[in-house]
């Protein structure tokens, strides 16, 4: 993908706007994203009983996809999983994922992909508003479909789980959200946690800290933020104000946060945010693998060939049984 990534950006002149640049990289992304869904789709779960494009919102029109065990009936209404895909906020695929997310749905917990509008088209915070409708969408139509509305986990992968991030600070810091006019539908108690990987959780930190050898990478992180911003990426103090670790507080849910070894944000998002949480009192599984041998790219867990994205998913699992325990769970699945 980096690869593809950067023949295509050598055809860019620096002239161009952020939408025409967005358009190309969005591009490149999605080209990625249907290679990847193959290889994720190998050896999922066959039994899921799977909803596609549930409508959600009808302005714009926008779905989502939910998973379920095939036992769903079976057992209790199960704690749900509000999954946003990654793509840079400007491109993606809510079913990007499917594979994985049927190995979650076969452990027992309802998954929901939600789709979102792209940057530029649209901007901050029309994403986080879609979010919020989605979220209430599932509220209300909970036992419809067999949801325990009161146990819901927000996850997100590269820039979802920046959007995970900054929703749970929304509804863990009413300060914040009144000073953003973000009222979230979403309870603190039933926020059970948030499950992030490969994420953004600083932006001026993400637009300072790219590699100095990979210009390419670094002229591609400038669109990506003018994009989602609006053409606000110079605006320090606006870029703080829409960061999710700039707003901790103790009341923060319960994070399960990982990435790989070879994907800078690892270090320049992922470690630091764990810092943060942690100064802020709120619990924290990391999962990194600096010591291993195996190339962990961004968007690893995804990877189920590897080692350390099958334990990744395991210690996911274990994450939200600690948080959302189920006596009978075990039992209702035999």
């Amino acid at each position: 993908m980096i690869i593809l990534s950067i023949l295509l950006m050598l055809q860019l002149s620096a002239c161009q706007s952020t939408k025409s640049n967005s358009r190309v990289i969005a591009g490149v992304f999605n080209a990625s994203t249907q290679i990847q869904k193959k290889f994720i789709d190998r050896h999922a779960p066959q039994h899921i009983k799977v909803y596609n494009n549930i409508p959600y919102m009808q302005t714009p029109e926008l779905g989502l996809d939910l998973y379920q065990s095939a036992h769903v009936a079976q057992f209790a209404p199960r704690p749900v999983i509000v999954w946003i895909h990654g793509g840079g906020w400007i491109s993606g695929d809510k079913e990007h994922a499917r594979g994985y997310f049927k190995r979650l749905a076969d452990a027992g917990y309802n998954v929901v992909s939600v789709q979102y509008q792209f940057a530029p088209e649209a901007v901050y915070p029309a994403q986080l508003h879609q979010i919020n409708q989605a979220v209430g969408y599932i509220q209300k139509h909970a036992a419809e479909y067999h949801l325990n509305a009161q146990q819901i986990f927000l996850a997100g992968d590269s820039a979802g789980a920046n959007m995970a991030s900054h929703y749970a600070g929304f509804v863990s810091n009413p300060v914040y959200a009144k000073a953003q006019n973000f009222e979230p539908v979403l309870e603190k108690t039933q926020l059970k946690g948030v499950i992030l990987h490969c994420g953004i959780y600083d932006l001026s930190a993400f637009v300072q800290t790219a590699p100095e050898e990979m210009k390419l990478l670094e002229w591609g992180i400038v669109n990506l933020v003018q994009a989602y911003t609006g053409d606000r990426m110079q605006d320090t103090a606006f870029l703080d104000a829409i960061s999710p670790r700039q707003h901790l507080s103790s009341a923060y849910p319960p994070v399960f946060i990982s990435g790989g070894n070879k994907d800078f944000l690892t270090e320049s998002q992922s470690m630091p945010f764990v810092q943060s949480l942690k100064q802020a009192n709120v619990p924290v599984t990391e999962v990194f693998y600096p010591d291993s041998k195996e190339l962990l790219v961004h968007e690893y867990q995804f990877m189920m060939g590897k080692k350390a994205s099958r334990q990744t998913l395991q210690k996911t699992i274990e994450f939200l049984a600690q948080y959302a325990p189920e006596d009978h769970l075990e039992t209702a699945l035999k």
